[in-house]
């Protein structure tokens, strides 16, 4: 048996694989950060978000969420599941640590680092999480995952899969498992064959190369969201509007990726063995080691708070304790925890680790780095024009951006910036654009005098008009 998507109509966003990936990226735009929480309470003067964008169907949360019982059980121990209710106007606005065995409702928004799984009542369907927060063995950094439960009306799970990788199995004594994927407008159905099938999903978003910050976003302008399905086990079908694709585990036709980036349609790839990350190859030494400061952060959310864990975490003297804390910051939208972590500390690694997880927070859904700019105006104190440079920094540089010499005069000058986001940025940029500037000594937290000698040491390297020297062998 093979594996059929369907794609509901042309989407310009993963054309071909629009019922899993692009009605999940619509989907995200409006549920997966307009939810409330310590950085997302948005202010009232947000931009507009493009006109382009549809509308979230109505009956695709219902109303009254607190009336409905529950469609799953949390599997694993205390805090490995954080929730909360993704509407303005119900109850409680910060993430909660969901217990083991604790019964999950439709409309709670579901947030997992690692290691989390749930079961629904039906006992058809096991989903767990599996991320990425070490950095290290996924070709993509899905560094937390997010899921909306939604009622399972003819379907033995249904959900919507914010941003995240996921496996799919197929928990039944006998016969096939059927999970609806929603997004707005859409819906994709997965047929897990046999009992024992299971499947690897993942959504992931980004900002392109070279795309340039707007306050006011023009319609176009969104990240692009790549999306992968693989057969780990067994057989599954895939069912959209127009297309179904028949999948099974490898040696065989295995895996669908899309990225809208450059793919016009999606087709089904053939593997010989399931990668790295899918098997026990993927457990390394560090992935053992962020494993352990995860178990760490949910005894001490438990024991404690979720907050409390984070801080001290991030207070840490160890670097995976550290960088662990800082992504979590970032998948709870903590934005305010996050940037005081980054403006207190003095290690390098807490500092690489925030501009990924904010590269990461930016990239899951259009407008969402129009929320922090407006986080760095209003509660970081941040002039407009700092705040503007800052959101684009968080961005990657594009191939006509350094074919000029003015990008690397730019971020030079940035060295000696008052603002430490700024000049930190910058010289995140330099150390991976100019590789023979990494023997330069530079601290962002040094003092005026460190900074202005650092910033004539890299004018010595790269000079004004000038292009950097090409990498040699010695510099990589």
């Amino acid at each position: 048996m093979s594996a059929r998507i369907v794609s509901s109509g042309p989407h310009r966003l993963l054309p071909a694989f629009a019922a899993v990936g692009g009605s999940l990226m619509l989907l995200a735009a409006f549920l997966g950060d307009a939810a409330p929480g310590n950085a997302g309470q948005l202010p009232k003067d947000l931009p507009k978000l493009p006109k382009d964008l549809p509308k979230l169907p109505k009956d695709l949360l219902p109303k009254d969420l607190l009336k409905l019982p529950p469609v799953a059980k949390a599997t694993t121990e205390a805090a490995t599941w954080l929730r909360r209710l993704p509407l303005d106007k119900v109850l409680d606005k910060d993430w909660q640590i969901v217990k083991a065995k604790e019964d999950l409702h439709p409309g709670e928004m579901l947030l997992a680092g690692n290691e989390a799984a749930l079961e629904t009542n039906n006992g058809a369907v096991r989903l767990a999480v599996h991320g990425d927060m070490c950095c290290s063995i996924h070709t993509t950094p899905v560094l937390e995952t997010a899921l909306i439960l939604l009622p399972p009306g003819d379907s033995d799970l249904e959900f919507a899969l914010l941003r995240g990788r996921i496996e799919l199995t197929n928990t039944k004594a006998k016969g096939a498992a059927k999970i609806k994927i929603r997004g707005p407008g859409e819906s994709c159905e997965i047929v897990l064959e046999e009992p024992g099938t299971k499947v690897a999903l993942e959504i992931f978003g980004r900002w392109p190369r070279g795309t340039h910050f707007h306050k006011v976003p023009k319609p176009d302008e969104r990240p692009s969201i790549s999306a992968m399905l693989l057969v780990l086990k067994g057989e599954a079908e895939v069912k959209g509007p127009h297309k179904h694709f028949n999948l099974k585990a490898p040696p065989g036709p295995a895996l669908i990726e899309v990225d809208d980036l450059g793919e016009s349609d999606a087709a089904v790839k053939h593997l010989d063995k399931l990668p790295a990350w899918a098997t026990e190859e993927g457990n390394t030494d560090r992935a053992k080691l962020v494993k352990a400061t995860l178990a760490k952060f949910r005894k001490l959310a438990v024991a404690k708070s979720v907050p409390q864990a984070l801080d001290e975490l991030s207070a840490s003297d160890q670097e995976v304790e550290r960088t662990t804390a800082i992504y979590l910051m970032g998948a709870t939208d903590d934005l305010e925890r996050l940037g005081h972590a980054l403006t207190e500390t003095k290690h390098a690694d807490v500092w690489n680790a925030g501009v990924l997880a904010l590269r990461h927070w930016i990239g899951r859904a259009p407008g969402q780095d129009q929320k922090l700019f407006l986080a760095l105006t209003t509660k970081g104190k941040f002039k407009p024009g700092e705040a503007e440079t800052t959101v684009q920094l968080l961005h990657s540089f594009g191939d006509d951006d350094l074919s000029r010499p003015e990008t690397y005069e730019f971020l030079i000058d940035l060295l000696d910036n008052d603002r430490l986001a700024l000049r930190g940025l910058a010289h995140w940029h330099l150390h991976r654009l100019v590789p023979a500037g990494r023997k330069l000594a530079f601290n962002p937290w040094g003092s005026k005098e460190e900074r202005t000698a650092a910033v004539e040491a890299w004018r010595k390297l790269v000079p004004p008009g000038k292009l950097p020297p090409k990498a040699t062998v010695a510099d990589k």
